[in-house]
């Protein structure tokens, strides 16, 4: 059994177990979804108010027969259904989720590319002036930026940048003045909102990416044939980022692929703590409310993006590992 096939069989596991935690762990948590939302209905009789509630949003069926359902509609139905939202009813979970996702794949696309670019132009640079000032101060910043929470760095850049400073907005994704179309005034305005979750995701991912880079140059410096095009006799630029950067980037991808769930739960975090409109936020909304549907349904859907991104990654490993490569 080779490389790919492992991978494939271990992630239709994972999503099969996600599903089911997916289901279950919601409706361990107390509370009622239809008592939570009629308290906000201004009823005069709650129970009968509950009542037809629990009907209209099929709680009032056993549980089990509510487990069967939920399976059937995403594994025996194209495309798969994850039911209306309570608190947006009746619009479809799909629906809602795809009207986020795009702006947190904005806010995780901008953090991996900032911070990975980051990471190989400083990595580069020390690879060769081991010990001097420019090294030691990226090292020193990798740590620190690695050991700090993602949500304790947003909300310094917030007090900063935001609040003090007020050189960025503190909150949302546009101006609530700016007409929703594609035009100058709105492209700035989200770019100008994007800024402060962005550096915030970078910062988070900035740390671990140099430290792994670093460590991995350091055995490519090591390497014969390093040594080789030394003598050869080219120049820094060349050997840095052509023989020392290309063969570093193998430990870096299987990071990047594993640690992917890692990535969209601090994206969570930070769309939290600068009120960023994304897929995170409509979760923990959800989860306050017990909104069941798009609990199980944005979390579903989160892990198929995960796992399609852990299977390029794989496949990407396949393609610069010759190893695997002879595993086929």
């Amino acid at each position: 059994m080779n490389y790919l096939l492992k991978k494939i069989i271990t992630y239709i596991a994972v999503i099969i177990i996600v599903s089911q935690l997916d289901f279950f762990l919601p409706r361990i948590a107390p509370g009622d979804p239809a008592a939570i939302l009629s308290a906000g209905s201004g009823s005069s009789n709650q129970q009968e108010t509950i009542q037809l509630l629990r009907i209209q949003l099929g709680l009032n069926k056993p549980e089990s027969t509510q487990y069967l359902i939920y399976m059937k509609d995403i594994f025996l139905r194209w495309p798969p259904f994850f039911g209306l939202s309570f608190n947006y009813f009746p619009t479809p979970v799909t629906q809602l989720f795809f009207s986020k996702i795009g702006w947190t794949l904005l806010l995780l696309g901008g953090g991996i590319v900032i911070a990975l670019a980051a990471a190989l132009i400083l990595s580069a640079f020390g690879s060769l002036r081991r010990g001097g000032k420019a090294e030691v101060s990226s090292v020193y910043g990798a740590i620190i930026l690695q050991s700090t929470p993602v949500y304790w760095t947003g909300l310094i850049l917030l007090w900063t940048f935001g609040v003090t400073l007020h050189w960025f907005p503190i909150f949302g994704n546009v101006s609530p003045v700016i007409a929703p179309k594609f035009d100058a005034a709105y492209i700035w305005s989200v770019v100008w909102h994007w800024v402060l979750p962005v550096l915030a995701m970078a910062g988070s991912m900035f740390g671990e990416m140099f430290l792994i880079i670093r460590g991995s140059t350091q055995e490519v410096l090591k390497s014969d044939y390093l040594l080789a095009a030394k003598t050869r006799g080219l120049r820094d630029r060349t050997l840095s980022f052509y023989y020392v950067l290309r063969n570093s980037m193998l430990p870096l991808v299987s990071v990047l692929s594993f640690s992917l769930a890692s990535l969209v739960g601090r994206a969570v975090l930070v769309e939290s703590v600068f009120g960023y409109n994304g897929v995170g936020s409509l979760i923990v909304g959800a989860i306050s409310t017990h909104d069941y549907p798009v609990i199980e349904g944005s979390l579903f859907l989160l892990t198929l993006f995960i796992v399609a991104g852990g299977l390029i990654g794989d496949l990407i490993i396949l393609r610069i590992d010759p190893r695997l490569r002879a595993q086929r």
